[in-house]
């Protein structure tokens, strides 16, 4: 497995996602953070992807994310706490489906589109079909763990 550097890893984001651009890097620590916007079926999202220290974080800016309180799956499924500034659960870190050796633009990004889709289904069925287990993010001494 070769680490994929910052400058790989923007190089590859310019190629695949000309929209999202690049607003901060840090080549000492490494990290990048790019923000752009993804439109898969109803809405436009405008994305936050930071990468620090070899992983990625991936937060939804606008439109704020609707919260269903009474859902048995939780008030907002599939992301990692805090609720208040949830990042999008794109993969299970634990279980290795997403590693340093892995473009952000090949595996990120679609992800969050799948992400956004299932959100969106979500919301009109309440019920979240992407699969995968849901962080624990309320009322729980496991916050940020997955089940």
């Amino acid at each position: 497995m070769s680490r994929m550097t910052i400058t790989q890893q923007i190089d590859q984001m310019k190629a695949d996602w000309p929209a999202f651009k690049v607003k901060s890097i840090n080549r000492a620590v490494p990290s990048a953070r790019w923000v752009g916007t993804l439109k898969p079926h109803l809405v436009a999202y405008v994305l936050e992807i930071r990468l620090v220290k070899g992983w990625p974080e991936v937060r939804i800016l606008s439109p704020q994310l609707k919260r269903l309180p009474d859902n048995p799956e939780g008030k907002l499924p599939h992301i990692f706490p805090p609720i208040e500034d949830p990042t999008l659960c794109l993969f299970d870190p634990k279980t290795g489906e997403w590693d340093c050796s892995m473009s952000i633009s090949k595996t990120i990004v679609p992800w969050s589109i799948d992400w956004i889709a299932c959100y969106e289904f979500w919301l009109m069925t309440g019920t979240w079909e992407g699969g995968g287990r849901h962080p624990v993010v309320e009322d729980s001494p496991d916050e940020g763990t997955l089940r």
